[in-house]
């Protein structure tokens, strides 16, 4: 027993250590999260806090609603994403992050698309 409690907290202890940073800006990666967190069907928002990038929320559906929380951290050309998350029975976290990966991916088509537009004749 007191080895599985050991590898599980030394698990959680370096989730962290091998998160990789997105490779955009953190103003464009919070305009994503918080995109994500606008959905009312799967999360419901408890605070946001705009200037220092943080937010509460809670996971709509959940087996074990908790509060959850996450905030951006600037890093090297990018932007980290730290999500604290309880458990809810499911594997939320991974779920958030495709959910703001599809919304950055949206957000870069729609700049694509807005600058390749050519100009009108005059």
């Amino acid at each position: 027993m007191t080895r599985s409690f050991v590898f599980i907290l030394l698990l959680v202890l370096t989730t962290q250590a091998f998160a990789k940073p997105y490779p955009v800006p953190c103003s464009d990666l919070w305009s994503a999260v918080t995109d994500t967190l606008g959905n009312a069907g799967n999360y419901k928002i408890v605070a946001t806090d705009e200037d220092s990038m943080k937010a509460s929320f809670i996971v709509v559906g959940a087996l074990y609603p908790g509060i959850n929380a996450l905030f951006l951290k600037p890093q090297g050309n990018g932007c980290e994403l730290q999500i604290k998350m309880g458990f809810t029975g499911n594997d939320d976290e991974s779920a958030f992050r495709g959910r703001v990966n599809r919304a950055l991916a949206k957000m870069k088509t729609a700049k694509q698309s807005t600058s390749a537009k050519p100009a009108g004749n005059l």
